[in-house]
């Protein structure tokens, strides 16, 4: 049985607010359930935390898409993409850490995987991705990079010019430059 909307956005804002190391009794405390509701509602622990990590990702996508209309070009989409993803570590620090941890950016079937190959198809169409770019190669490239780099160490200008540079044709880095990051 699907679960609805409030109660997916239920134990996704648990996790959001604290982590996802709490044992279940303290999960069913503060939803104010029972075990039994618990385990009826999402199965196991592990199955409630990829419930909330699919809302989360639903969430994300939403919210991008949003953002993604009102870029000018596919350069601008793609930092967009970029400055995005490396923005979750902060506003949203416990599904970032689970993501890294568990290494789910890298599935091809994650929002972070197919939100970059997007872009860079349609980068590839306008000339500003090079054409013969290997997406597989220069996407793990790109998200292994946005999530293990030591942030602490680097800002956020330094990071997107590091990952785009080498996917951008001459006038891909011209577009570049002309945008905040550059």
């Amino acid at each position: 049985m699907a679960l609805n909307d409030k109660k997916r956005h239920d134990i996704y804002n648990f996790y959001s607010e604290n982590g996802f190391q709490h044992p279940t009794d303290e999960i069913v405390d503060k939803l104010n359930i029972c075990h039994k509701t618990f385990f009826n509602r999402y199965g196991t622990k592990a199955n409630s935390i990829e419930i909330a990590w699919e809302y989360w990702q639903q969430m994300c996508f939403q919210k991008w898409n949003s953002i993604m209309m009102n870029c000018n070009h596919s350069v601008e989409e793609l930092t967009m993409t970029l400055y995005n993803i490396y923005s979750i570590r902060f506003d949203y620090p416990h599904y970032y850490k689970y993501t890294r941890d568990q290494r789910k950016y890298l599935n091809e079937n994650s929002f972070f995987y197919s939100a970059i190959q997007r872009v860079l198809e349609k980068g590839k169409k306008c000339f500003h991705v090079y054409e013969n770019l290997n997406n597989q190669t220069y996407i793990t490239f790109v998200l292994n990079n946005m999530f293990l780099i030591d942030n602490e160490h680097h800002n956020k200008a330094e990071v997107l010019k590091y990952v785009l540079l080498p996917a951008l044709t001459e006038r891909g880095i011209e577009l570049f430059m002309e945008t905040p990051f550059a």
